[in-house]
Order: C-alpha cells, then sequence, then structure tokens
C-alpha cells in the first residue's frame, strides 16, 4: 500500500469516528499535533534541546580500521573489508503484507540477530538498513552488511540456521512469485576504499565496531572500538590520500580552504 492509502485509510476511520462520536472525536488528533508543532518550535528557536543532535559528532571524521590493540596507524584502509549487500522486495498490491512476507522478514530478523550474538565468528563488524523510495510503496528493503572476510561471511552463509532460510525459500518461490530477494558482494581490498562524514551521527561504516585484543595472556578478543578518527590532518585529510592517489593532490590541496572532497 502506498502513502496515499494510508492516508485515505486513515481519513475513513476519522470520519467513521466524527459519525459516532461527532466534534469530540477530533480532540486527540488536535491535542497530538499541537504538542508536536509546539515542541519542534521550541526546539528549532533553541529554547529546548534539539534531540534530532543526540549522536551526533558535530566534527569531519573518518572511519578506520584498527591495529589488533585497538589503536590507529597511519595507514588509510589498513585492511581490506567485505561489503555485503542483502535486500528484499514485494512486487504484490499489499506490499509488505503479502504472503510470505513475514515469514521472510522473521527469517531475516533472526539471522541478522544470530550473526550479532557472534560477530567474531560471523566477521560481522556493522550493518545499515535502507529502504528504497524509488517505488511510492516504499517496499523496497536493504541492509548493508560490513564483515572482516570473506570467509566469515561464507560460514554464516552456511550454517543452519541460514540453510533453513535458503530451504524455505526455494521451497515457496514458486508459491509467491512476487517475493523478490537479492544479495551483492564487494570484497574491497586494503587502500581501496574511503570515507567521510560531517556532522553526522555514525552510520554506515561509521556505525561498526572492530574487535580487538586485550592484554590477557589468551590473546583473545576483550572489547571492541569505534572506527572513527579525526581527519583535520595528516593523510586522512582528503579523499585521494585517503586512497593514496598522488596525482590527486595538488587539485585537493588548492581546495582545501573550501574543506572540498
Amino acid at each position: 500500500m502506498t502513502l496515499t492509502s494510508w492516508l485515505l485509510l486513515g481519513g475513513l476511520v476519522q470520519g467513521l469516528l466524527l459519525l459516532t462520536l461527532g466534534p469530540m472525536a477530533l480532540i486527540p488528533t488536535v491535542l497530538v499535533l499541537l504538542y508536536r508543532t509546539v515542541d519542534h518550535i521550541l526546539m528549532a528557536y533553541n529554547i529546548t534541546p534539539n534531540r534530532y543532535l543526540n549522536g551526533v559528532i558535530n566534527a569531519r571524521y573518518s572511519a578506520q580500521t584498527p591495529n589488533a590493540d585497538g589503536t590507529f596507524g597511519l595507514d588509510p584502509a589498513a585492511q581490506s573489508i567485505v561489503v555485503f549487500h542483502l535486500g528484499a522486495r514485494s512486487n504484490h498490491p499489499f506490499g509488505p503484507l503479502a504472503p510470505g512476507m513475514r515469514d521472510l522478514s522473521r527469517r531475516a530478523i533472526a539471522m541478522n540477530k544470530a550473526m550479532a550474538a557472534d560477530p567474531v565468528k560471523y566477521g560481522l563488524l556493522g550493518l545499515s538498513h535502507y529502504i528504497k523510495q524509488e517505488s511510492v510503496a516504499g517496499n523496497d528493503t536493504m541492509t548493508v552488511y560490513y564483515l572482516r572476510d570473506y570467509e566469515a561471511l561464507h560460514r554464516f552463509a552456511h550454517d543452519e540456521l541460514h540453510m533453513e532460510g535458503v530451504r524455505w525459500y526455494a521451497k515457496y518461490a514458486k508459491q509467491y512469485p512476487h517475493i523478490a530477494i537479492f544479495h551483492e558482494t564487494y570484497l574491497v581490498p586494503k587502500g581501496q576504499w574511503e570515507n567521510i562524514y560531517a556532522n553526522s551521527k555514525p552510520t554506515g561504516m561509521g556505525d561498526t565496531w572492530f574487535p580487538v585484543m586485550g592484554k590477557d595472556d589468551a590473546g583473545s578478543v576483550t572489547q571492541f572500538v569505534r572506527p572513527i578518527v579525526d581527519i583535520h590532518s595528516g593523510p586522512l585529510r582528503s579523499a585521494s590520500r585517503r586512497l593514496n592517489m598522488p596525482r590527486f593532490y595538488e587539485q585537493e590541496d588548492d581546495d582545501d580552504k573550501y574543506e572540498y572532497e
């Protein structure tokens, strides 16, 4: 269903309430709308704290891979990473409410929880969820996974939880031809990736956690660290330096006064 369909449905419900309760039915709507309007005006004029800034890092920063001990070296993109896209879409008039979509969603949630429960085993560094807006129904979803290496991803792909999902889809694919699924895998060598964030909450690779070793005799993972580092100086201050492409240095140096990327 599209946004307009939901609005029409809401209008119908409100109309039925008006017929049943009269003008009294408008009181909850008016009160909620008034509260939200006043709340946002107060934030806009800095009278109350802007909660939309909660978690925002007011600086320019980059996400870089830490060393095994949790420190950061001077080399950008010091390790290879795997970027994995997993998505689904319902090509059905009912969108996400179509037959089979609930079962698919339940399995996807269970898999994400399993990976997050043992990130060292499965190499999970972090993930971000996205909804594609090209379709008016907004029912095209994708999750971007950042992983340590392909071996860990392959290990999860052939574990029982994922294979159960594979068997389920193989069994019901003909029954639910409206369910589309896809994945893309990118193996990114060290030195061949870069990123920058400005006045942003941690997102994308910035919203990952890297396992690092403690000082115990076992040398096992004892903590996880954010990969966020300042980029105002050194090899991280421009895109070409983060990618070690000297042929672009001169132009970026000329544009430094604009903090241009």
